[in-house]
């Protein structure tokens, strides 16, 4: 048996100690680090299905959430008497085929009914009616061969150069058209990493982004190779400034800010971002604008916003925007503007050594339907100043009916004071996703969102939506909770607060499994 000749010695127990309080320092600051109470229910989790039995129940509560989510999206799919799991041997007749096609449509209740969202931002039957014949005219066209579909080339460069100015670009502004903010965003990313690596020589490209910027980011980042770094949120749900400034350096490439976030509905301090970054040229200033891109214009020029979020402040290098949004398109349209070419340019691929001939994409696509594109275009010059300005009114009467609404039911608050387009709100005494499940029971259906848990309303300016109905159905809901809260104990409530759970610890393997059911 061995003894250790120094354990008597002062300094071997000082060290002793040292090591013993770093060690423990380690694990606190571990633990602590995303929450105490996230990382023991992580870490619970992960011990838990180490033990006997104990996997085979969690896989059995994943199963039974992942039931509960098919029984909410597929129940009515269980009477389909033409379920076409293979192209079939003799084909329908075509009306049949649309008989099939208007039966399924017809099932969308809650949109008929101004109830349910689904990212229609308008109704308008004459917007409606229009899209659907440029759909029409142009559903064979690719704008990829620009030489054959000139219109194509036509509607995509006037759509860009419409957005350029009602962002307060100039002549240099330009931009290409694409299938949604996601490519947008993704296009976007491409081209600061490329343009890092060209003219700074930037090898690991970071990109900053708030903590409630899109998803998109995320996903950017790990098609590119960024180096992901999310800058804090301030009490009033905005980016921390004071974080960006920390967190820039050489490897900086992009910074992002949302006009608004697609959360909360607050626009972040676009201005002072483009201050932070005077002395960074390698880095570009991008504003998602994907939801707000086509409101936030008509509401400044209506005096209803005072804050500048686009071309108008010299730094701002970027912007995405959803034309298929407030822009009324049809889905499938949206733009990513630049300042000038010389960000654009880093965007293209081009391969010069493909026996197929000269390659060459200005987006992520290769082929591009021409109808979103024609649709978008014929909304623009069909709606004018004046239809967006009329619409921008309609929208904004809603919005603030719902947001004042909100703050006067005993129990709720909105998250901060959003500035446009989502309104968020919670509850510090009731769980407010049983609120959502008793506003699905009056057939409206809402968003659950996260960190902090709420329910989420994205405006529209549809004229089926009735904005005092859905308050006056939000303060039955919270009634109806408060009195019968055993009546809401399961549902979609029980399957988001597992969820939800399972985020905020970061118990990823479980929760994906939840996820990849309602997928």
């Amino acid at each position: 048996m061995s003894t250790n000749q120094f354990a008597d010695q002062p300094w071997y127990i000082w060290a002793e100690h040292v090591v013993v309080i770093l060690g423990a320092a380690y694990v606190a600051r571990k633990l602590l680090k995303g929450g105490l109470v996230n990382n023991i229910t992580r870490l619970t989790i992960d011990a838990a299905q180490t033990l006997p039995g104990a996997k085979q129940m969690l896989e059995k509560q994943q199963e039974e959430a992942i039931k509960d989510i098919q029984k909410q999206i597929f129940a009515e799919t269980e009477a389909d008497e033409y379920i076409m799991d293979e192209i079939p041997n003799e084909g329908l007749p075509s009306e049949k085929v649309m008989e099939i096609l208007e039966f399924w449509r017809n099932k969308e209740e809650g949109y008929r009914t101004g109830k349910a969202f689904g990212g229609i931002y308008t109704d308008y039957e004459d917007v409606e009616e229009l899209e659907k014949k440029a759909l029409a005219l142009y559903c064979d066209s690719n704008g990829l061969y620009p030489t054959t579909f000139p219109g194509l080339r036509k509607v995509e460069a006037e759509v860009v150069r419409m957005a350029c100015n009602l962002m307060h670009g100039n002549a240099e502004t330009c931009g290409t058209m694409t299938s949604g903010g996601t490519e947008s965003i993704l296009c976007a990313m491409k081209t600061y990493r490329d343009r890092g690596a060209a003219e700074f020589g930037v090898t690991k490209p970071e990109i900053i982004i708030p903590e409630s910027a899109h998803a998109a980011f995320i996903k950017g980042a790990h098609y590119f190779g960024y180096k992901l770094v999310y800058a804090k949120i301030r009490d009033d749900w905005r980016v921390d400034l004071d974080d960006v400034r920390r967190l820039v350096n050489a490897n900086t490439v992009m910074v992002v800010g949302s006009a608004p976030s697609f959360p909360h509905g607050v626009i972040d301090d676009i201005e002072a971002l483009g201050d932070i970054l005077k002395d960074h040229p390698q880095a570009g200033l991008h504003v998602d604008a994907c939801l707000g891109g086509f409101i936030l214009p008509w509401l400044q020029q209506l005096g209803h916003l005072k804050k500048d979020f686009d071309f108008a402040i010299p730094r701002v290098t970027s912007i995405s925007a959803d034309l298929h949004k407030y822009g009324f398109a049809p889905k499938g349209a949206s733009v990513v503007l630049y300042k000038n070419n010389s960000y654009r340019k880093h965007q293209y691929f081009s391969y010069l050594g493909w026996s197929g001939g000269l390659y060459c994409s200005p987006a992520l696509q290769g082929s591009r339907a021409g109808g979103p594109m024609a649709g978008a275009w014929a909304v623009f010059v069909h709606m004018g100043k004046k239809g967006f300005h009329e619409s921008a009114s309609h929208y904004h009467a809603a919005f603030t009916t719902i947001l004042s609404g909100v703050n006067s039911i005993d129990g709720l608050h909105s998250i901060g004071t959003p500035d446009a387009c989502t309104i968020a709100y919670s509850s510090d005494d009731l769980d407010i996703y049983k609120v959502a499940d008793a506003m699905l029971k009056r057939g409206w259906t809402v968003n659950r969102l996260q960190k902090p848990r709420c329910i989420q309303l994205q405006v529209g300016s549809r004229r089926n939506f009735d904005a005092q109905g859905y308050v006056d159905a939000l303060r039955e809901s919270v009634v109806d909770v408060r009195e019968n809260p055993k009546d809401f104990e399961g549902g979609l409530a029980g399957i988001y607060g597992l969820a939800n759970t399972l985020a905020e610890a970061q118990a990823t393997a479980p929760l994906k499994e939840i996820l990849a059911g309602y997928m």
